[in-house]
């Protein structure tokens, strides 16, 4: 008899846990794939990235949510997301990072039918998730999260985005097709007595099929060196980058999209410059297959000092994909792109960028890769 009530104790200790959050989601991917992949065009061989075979990982990732109801419409909620990149590594990318516990999107916040979404913690900015990769309803950034991903702070498009720590955020609900959102991220080091914190702001509407978006983004005590857009902290300076973005898709599965952004780039010793990218992104569906194609460019960097030419600092970049559905969390997916860089430009991936010397892309050096993949779903 003692045996049994035992054994009952023990199993109760299982079951009460399990019921207490019976709301916790576990969702995530795992993507990965093989490649061609090189960098060269610099001139020096000693700065080039060769062509060689490279098994990747498509930003994989896990995650775990819930909420909590607390009446009147409102909703605790939270989220720990962590990134599973870099698997085919043992989890080690080639700057030798390594991913840890709550590295993506992770915060705990309120959810209110009227009023929004208020989350702090770690999230994507509003600039991001209005005009950039996180806005999956815009669908311009045609191969995300692959290596042929080209929206981000070190790529051709979108680099305004960011991911915000130390940050609180709100995103309105849907009013009439409108949604806002805004961004603080604090700063917490105060570096010499600045004070770096970085704010966004972000609007969208979408009408059916139709999606605009536009979205603001400023840093404030940085500024970049001379001629550059290499940024540090400095007081007094400022970047600051503006967005617009739309999309459509029609009812024979033909889409199109495009992004243009600009942006103002104080330096650190005095003046301005600046430099914009645009994009054009295109796709058909085919039932359970879609075609995918994208080209940008980066810009001349104006305003520059006597001497330094502009167009030094252009780059462009095409991209060829293509994904097919499995199932409703299976997918295969394959990709060409190329990214060609100036004489100064040193452009690259978003995701598995190449490093010719050390952890860095010398300027000049164009990136390619082709590959394929597959993807699981949870």
């Amino acid at each position: 008899m003692q045996k049994k009530n035992l054994a009952a104790i023990v199993a109760s200790l299982f079951i009460v846990p399990v019921a207490a959050h019976a709301d916790v989601t576990i969702y995530g991917f795992m993507s990965g794939g093989i490649e061609s992949s090189k960098a060269t065009g610099n001139g020096t061989a000693s700065k080039e990235y060769s062509s060689r075979t490279r098994v990747v990982d498509h930003n994989s990732r896990i995650g775990f949510k819930g909420w909590e109801d607390l009446g009147g419409g409102t909703k605790a909620i939270w989220q720990v997301e962590s990134s599973l990149r870099n698997f085919e590594q043992g989890g080690t990318n080639d700057k030798g990072q390594t991913a840890t516990f709550g590295t993506r999107n992770t915060f705990i916040g309120i959810d209110n039918g009227d009023f929004g979404k208020v989350l702090l913690g770690q999230n994507d900015s509003a600039y991001k998730m209005f005009t950039g990769s996180g806005n999956s309803a815009l669908g311009t950034d045609v191969m995300i999260n692959t290596t042929a991903d080209n929206f981000g702070a070190s790529s051709v498009n979108s680099r305004g985005e960011a991911r915000l720590a130390n940050s609180i955020h709100w995103f309105s609900p849907n009013w009439a097709g409108f949604k806002l959102g805004a961004s603080w991220g604090v700063d917490e080091a105060r570096t010499n007595g600045t004070d770096a914190k970085r704010i966004s702001l972000g609007l969208g509407y979408t009408w059916g099929a139709l999606n605009l978006a536009t979205a603001w983004d400023k840093q404030y005590d940085k500024g970049v060196a001379a001629n550059t857009t290499t940024a540090s902290v400095n007081s007094g300076s400022n970047i600051s980058f503006y967005s617009i973005a739309a999309s459509y898709k029609f009812d024979t599965g033909t889409f199109i999209g495009g992004n243009y952004e600009w942006g103002n780039f104080d330096q650190v010793g005095g003046g301005q410059v600046k430099q914009d990218d645009w994009q054009i992104a295109l796709g058909q569906d085919f039932g359970a297959a879609s075609i995918k194609l994208a080209y940008g460019q980066l810009g001349a960097l104006k305003n520059v000092g006597a001497g330094v030419n502009g167009n030094d600092f252009k780059a462009k970049q095409w991209i060829l994909g293509g994904t097919y559905n499995l199932s409703k969390s299976t997918q295969l997916l394959a990709y060409a792109t190329k990214i060609t860089n100036n004489a100064k430009a040193n452009a690259n991936f978003a995701n598995n960028p190449i490093y010719s010397t050390g952890t860095s892309l010398d300027a000049g050096n164009d990136p390619q890769a082709f590959g394929i993949g597959m993807k699981v779903s949870f």
